[in-house]
């Protein structure tokens, strides 16, 4: 059995995943296997990509089932001890697998583990925050809950930092702890899942650590922002899945207050931008009909998550 199976996701980010899979032939001195779930990119690119990548394991979705669904299908197609979930848009450096894992092995009260992201200029991405609540919902209040509790700088630079949740795009989580959460929320189609399975493994006593002697180049944004159309939709899914998470994880007394002073938030912050911008616009009208149907509703839920389950 390989100790560590990596899983990634991919949607029409090939010249990236080209060069995430290349630094991952460097890794030396463990034992891998690497799983690529494509989310239907459906651009005739798959099958060169199988060619020239044999040592992958490829599997390909009838749909874009969004990341959380694709990270569960990959991880149950393997069996190893350690899981990574890995963007296609990192590239991993030399040989620091193997005493990552080393590490983790000597070192197991890490549960939930990040490693320092740097952009392509090095500059640190933040690729890791605090939970989404009624203290966290403005962003002038995380500023100050950041002075208290750390910034983003004093997070950066500490050989090994707490923050309350870690990116996706690098996750390193024992086979084990998966199981235990019980894998990603499929209810959320892209963003916050990460956030939802911190919170969840924290609840369950599984410390979220940042390993910040381990470093990872991520160009951010590679399947996201390939045009305007998908551009659309992932902004907007930024928002439905903000209150997705508020829905699941606040307390009962206080769940309609969160959503309606986000909605205020987020209302504010894309009604002046949307002015000047076609796009903005687009995404705001998006949010009002998921506001509208979500408050009428009393459900808050994506419609590409509900067109996946039918």
């Amino acid at each position: 059995m390989k100790e560590l199976s990596i899983i990634i996701v991919n949607y029409k980010s090939w010249n990236k995943l080209s060069m995430c899979l290349n630094s991952l032939l460097k890794q030396k001195e463990i034992r891998y296997e690497v799983i690529v779930v494509d989310n239907n990119s459906n651009d005739e690119k798959l099958l060169s990509f199988r060619q020239k990548y044999e040592w992958v394991k490829w599997i390909e979705n009838s749909k874009n089932y969004g990341f959380a669904k694709a990270c569960n299908i990959g991880a149950a197609n393997t069996k190893s001890k350690w899981y990574l979930f890995l963007n296609p848009d990192t590239v991993i450096k030399s040989q620091s697998l193997n005493s990552l894992i080393e590490f983790c092995n000597t070192n197991p009260e890490h549960r939930i583990i990040g490693i320092k992201q740097l952009d392509n200029d090095k500059k640190h991405t933040n690729s890791f925050g605090m939970f989404l609540n009624f203290w966290s919902l403005s962003g002038l209040i995380r500023i100050i809950i950041r002075l208290k509790n750390g910034s983003y700088k004093s997070m950066n630079f500490k050989e090994i930092a707490h923050p309350d949740w870690i990116s996706g795009s690098f996750i390193l989580i024992r086979k084990t702890d998966f199981n235990i959460l019980g894998g990603w929320d499929e209810d959320y189609w892209m963003y916050y899942e990460d956030m939802d399975l911190c919170k969840r493994g924290s609840k369950l006593g599984l410390k979220v650590s940042l390993l910040n002697n381990w470093i990872c180049t991520h160009f951010h944004g590679e399947s996201s922002r390939k045009n305007i159309k998908i551009k659309i939709i992932t902004k907007s899914e930024v928002v439905f899945s903000s209150h997705i998470f508020l829905e699941k994880h606040s307390k009962t007394s206080y769940k309609l207050l969160n959503h309606l002073i986000l909605i205020m938030i987020q209302f504010t912050e894309l009604f002046f931008v949307s002015i000047v911008s076609q796009t903005k616009r687009t995404i705001l009208f998006n949010c009002l009909k998921f506001w509208k149907t979500s408050l009428l509703n009393g459900s808050w839920e994506s419609k590409r998550v509900k067109i996946n389950r039918c």
